[in-house]
This record gives structure tokens, sequence and C-alpha cells, in this order.
């Protein structure tokens, strides 16, 4: 089969688009029978070019693909909406990328396995900047729990100013607590 066309696969996925020697080839849409779909371009039967994959959840993948895997630079867009920009390898963020958390913070760096690691900036919304060679050691893990009790405290420094007597009591409290 050469030119346009559709196919149905037994397991309930459907392909629409371009065939050359009975193969998907060039542009097409594949639709997978949870729902989800990839629009882009394809090689000899493989997911190969630039595309756009829709998960069923809500969330979706813009960028290069090599042999059905994620390869090059691409966009990631989380259903919780996160969102990740830059490089993949394999499937996963690997070299440099930006992490854009939904609560403005955001990580912009080198990533490994899919995970910060090497050099980076990580930013947060509070205006506190970070910068280092981010690794799952020890001292990262540190850092990451100070900044979690930051912005557990800009939290209640944000509810006290509204209240500043339940400031007060919190304050004694915590004091009585630290004397024990």
């Amino acid at each position: 089969m050469n030119g346009y066309g559709i196919f149905y696969y037994s397991n309930g996925d459907r392909y629409e688009g371009e065939f050359k020697n009975g193969k998907n080839e060039g542009y097409g849409i594949y639709y997978y029978s949870d729902g989800g779909r990839y629009e882009g371009e394809f090689k000899n039967n493989l997911i190969d070019g630039y595309g756009i994959d829709y998960y069923t959840n809500g969330g979706r993948y813009e960028g290069e693909f090599k042999n059905n895997l994620r390869e090059g630079y691409g966009i990631d867009y989380y259903p919780n909406g996160n969102r990740y920009e830059g490089e993949y390898k394999k499937v996963k963020n690997e070299g440099y990328g930006i992490f854009y958390f939904l609560n403005g913070d955001r990580y912009e760096g080198a990533f490994k396995n899919g995970i910060a690691n090497g050099y980076g900036k990580f930013y947060s919304y509070l205006g506190l900047k970070l910068e280092k060679n981010f690794k799952l050691d020890i001292c990262t893990k540190i850092l990451l729990i100070i900044y979690k009790i930051l912005l557990f405290l800009y939290y209640i420094r944000e509810i006290f100013i509204k209240n500043k007597m339940i400031f007060f009591l919190i304050i004694i409290l915590i004091i009585g607590i630290i004397l024990n």
C-alpha cells in the first residue's frame, strides 16, 4: 500500500496517514485504543521525527522522537500543570532543560536519568535562588528540606498577617515546644 490510508489493528488501535510499501511512513495520526493519540511523523512503522503525543490523563508531549522514543528536544506538559522543556534521551530528561512547577518555581540546568543532576539553578516564586551542582546526595536533600520549611513558614506568615492574634498564640506555642 502506498499513499494515504487507514489501518485498523486487532488491539483496537488505528492509524490514519501516509503509507510507503505497506508501512506507516510520513505524516499520520495513530489512535490508541485507550483514547490517547499521536500526531506526527513516522518512519518504517515507527514514530520518528517531530510529533505530539496526547495522553488520556490530559498531559501531552511535543517534540522529537527516534525509534518510538522521545529523543532530542521536547516539551512535556504534565496534567498537574508542571512543564519540562529540554533535551531527552531514550524517553528520559537528559542534558539541559527547564522544569516549570505549577506554583511558579523553576529549575534550569542539567538532567540525568530524568532528574536534576549536575550544575543548575533553582528559582522559587518567593524570590529565593539556589545555584549549585545538584546531585541526589545528603546535602541536596537537606537543602530541599530547608526550602520546604521556608515555604511552610512563608505560608504561615501570610496567614498570620491576616490575623495577628493567632500569630502570637502560635509563637507562644512554638516557644513552649522548643523549651520543653
